[in-house]
C-alpha cells in the first residue's frame, strides 16, 4: 500500500497547536526572547556541546533559536522546543523531520548541567515521542554520540531500541575528533 508522505505544514501546525504542553513536572512551550540567557549557558557549555557535534552556536543564532518560530518546512528542519521548570528555561526538546515521504522524525533533548539527573530529559523525551507519533511519523529516532550513554538510557527507557553503533563516522565539530554514533529507534506500532 503507499504511504502519504507527512505534510510539513501540517506537522508544523499540529506541534504549534500542541504547545504549551504540561507533563507531570514541566511546561514544554515555545522559547521566547527572554530565554536568551538560560539557553546561551547551556548552549556554551563544552561539556554539553560536545554532544551536539557542532561548534558553540553564535551570538546571532543564538539569539535567532529563542526568537523565531520554528518551521518544519523540509527533511531536515527542526522545531525546537524549551523545557521549562518552575518558570524556568531548564533545557530543550526538539521534533526534526528526517524524511517526510518515508514518515521519519527524530527526537532529542539538551539539558542545562544542573538539571540533569532529575528525570526532566525523560519527562520532555516522552513528549517529544508522542509530538513526533502526533504529526504522523511512523519511525521515530535518536541521534547520540556513543559516549553520551545518559542519553543512550533515556532512549532505552523510552522504548527505542538501539538499532547500530556507527563506529568512527564522522568529526566532532566541537571537539574535532573522530566519533561514533548511536541509532535508537522506534516504529509507531511499538509505541
Amino acid at each position: 500500500m503507499p504511504v502519504a508522505p507527512i505534510d510539513p505544514a501540517a506537522a508544523t501546525a499540529i506541534l504549534d497547536a500542541a504547545l504549551p504542553l504540561r507533563t507531570d513536572r514541566l511546561v514544554l512551550r515555545a522559547f521566547a526572547p527572554h530565554d536568551l540567557d538560560a539557553f546561551r549557558a547551556y548552549q556554551s557549555d563544552p561539556a554539553t556541546v560536545r554532544y551536539l557535534w557542532r561548534p558553540p552556536l553564535t551570538e546571532q543564532q543564538l539569539a535567532a533559536r529563542v526568537s523565531e518560530a520554528p518551521v518544519l518546512a523540509k527533511d531536515g528542519d527542526a522545531y525546537g522546543i524549551a523545557i521549562e521548570h518552575a518558570g524556568a528555561l531548564v533545557g530543550e526538546t526538539v521534533v526534526k523531520l528526517t524524511d517526510a515521504a518515508a514518515r521519519q522524525a527524530e527526537i532529542g533533548w539538551i539539558l542545562a548541567p544542573e538539571h540533569r539527573g532529575r528525570g526532566y530529559a525523560l519527562e520532555a523525551g516522552r513528549a517529544a515521542l508522542d509530538l513526533a507519533l502526533a504529526i504522523g511519523a511512523h519511525r521515530v529516532t535518536a541521534v547520540l554520540d556513543h559516549e553520551n550513554q545518559a542519553s543512550a538510557r533515556i532512549a532505552e527507557r523510552l522504548g527505542m531500541r538501539r538499532e547500530a553503533v556507527l563506529l568512527e563516522d564522522g568529526v566532532n565539530g566541537a571537539t574535532g575528533e573522530l566519533g561514533s554514533t548511536e541509532i535508537w529507534a522506534i516504529l509507531a506500532r511499538e509505541r
